[in-house]
C-alpha cells in the first residue's frame, strides 16, 4: 500500500512538473531535457546500488542482446512523449496513453479461454473508444504538424516496450531494465544533443538563468526515476494497472486548475470517460498462459 501511494504521488507530480517545463516554460529540446532526466536517474540508481538498496544483474553479451530492444523503445518513448507534451494538454496526453494497456488487454482476452468479466471487457472497449474519439475530435491542424504525430510515435514505442517485456529473459528484473535503459539513453542523448545543436540552442533559452527552470528539471528527473522504481516494485501486483490509472486521474485533476487548458466539452467528456474506465481494466494479463495465447495470435 505505501508503494501504491508513492506511485500515485510521483505520477501526479511528475506529469505536472514536466508539463510546466515543456509547455509553460517552452523548453522544447527533448535530447537535452530527457538526457538530463535520465542522467539524474542514473545517478540515483547508481547511488542505490552502491548502498546495496538495489541489485542489478551484471551486463554481458547476452544481456546486451536481450535488453537493447527494450532500451531503444524506452528512448523512443521518452523523446516522443516530451515532444507531444509540449503541445498537448495533460488530460489529452494521459488519456491517449491509456491506449496500449486497453488494446493489449482486449487482445489478450480475445485469444484466451478465460473470461475476465463483462465489466472489465466493457471498460477496455470504452477506454479504447474514448481515446480514439479524443484524437479525432481534438486534431485541428494537419496531423504531421500537430502534437499527435509525436503522440502516435510515443504510443507505438510504449506498446513495443510493453510487449517486449513479455519475451525478455526472466533473469533480468524490472530494475535491470530501468537501470540499463537510463544508461543507454544518456549515452545516446548526450552526443545527439550536440549533433542536433540543441545543446547550443539551450544557451539562448530565455529562462535558462532562472532557478525555477533548474528546479523543475531536477524535480522532474527525481520523480521520474521514483515513478519507474515504484512501478517496478508493483509489477507483480494485480492492482498495478488500477494504481497507474488512479495516478493518471489525479494528475489530470491537479492539472486542471494549474494549467490553462482549452478543450471542447466533448473532448473533456471523452477524457473523463477514458480515465474512469481505465481504472476498471485489470492488470493480471502478465501470466504466462495468457502471454503464450497472445503471442500465438
Amino acid at each position: 500500500m505505501p508503494l501504491a501511494w508513492a506511485l500515485l504521488l510521483s505520477k501526479k507530480k511528475k506529469k505536472n512538473v514536466r508539463e510546466y517545463v515543456l509547455s509553460v516554460l517552452k523548453f522544447t529540446y527533448p535530447t537535452v531535457f530527457q538526457g538530463w532526466q535520465t542522467l539524474v536517474g542514473v545517478l540515483i540508481l547508481k547511488f542505490l546500488t552502491m548502498k546495496k538498496r538495489l541489485d542489478v544483474t551484471a551486463l554481458d553479451k547476452t544481456a546486451v542482446i536481450d535488453l537493447l530492444p527494450h532500451s531503444l523503445y524506452f528512448l523512443g518513448a521518452i523523446v516522443a512523449g516530451s515532444k507531444a507534451l509540449t503541445t498537448l494538454p495533460i488530460p489529452v496526453f494521459v488519456s491517449v496513453c491509456n491506449l496500449p494497456p486497453a488494446c493489449i488487454f482486449l487482445l489478450d482476452y480475445s485469444a484466451s479461454p478465460l473470461n475476465p468479466g463483462l465489466v472489465q471487457v466493457t471498460a477496455g472497449v470504452v477506454s479504447l473508444g474514448a481515446a480514439v474519439s479524443i484524437i479525432l475530435l481534438d486534431i485541428s491542424m494537419p496531423f504531421a504538424d500537430s502534437g499527435y504525430s509525436w503522440m502516435l510515435a510515443h504510443i507505438l514505442f510504449l506498446t513495443a516496450q510493453m510487449l517486449h517485456s513479455r519475451i525478455t529473459n526472466p533473469r533480468y528484473t524490472e530494475v535491470d531494465k530501468i537501470y540499463y535503459s537510463n544508461i543507454f539513453s544518456v549515452v545516446i542523448l548526450a552526443p545527439s544533443s550536440f549533433y542536433l545543436e540543441e545543446a547550443f540552442s539551450v544557451l539562448h533559452f530565455q529562462h535558462w538563468r532562472q532557478i525555477r527552470f533548474y528546479l523543475g528539471c531536477l524535480l522532474s528527473g527525481i520523480l521520474g526515476i521514483l515513478l519507474q522504481l515504484c512501478a517496478a516494485k508493483l509489477r507483480s501486483s494485480h492492482r498495478l494497472q488500477q494504481t497507474q490509472a488512479l495516478a493518471k486521474l489525479c494528475a489530470c485533476l491537479v492539472a486542471i486548475p494549474v494549467f490553462s487548458t482549452e478543450l471542447s466539452v466533448s473532448v473533456w467528456g471523452f477524457a473523463a470517460t477514458n480515465l474512469i474506465s481505465s481504472v476498471l481494466i485489470p492488470s493480471n494479463c502478465e501470466s504466462s498462459e495468457k502471454r503464450d495465447d497472445f503471442l500465438s495470435v
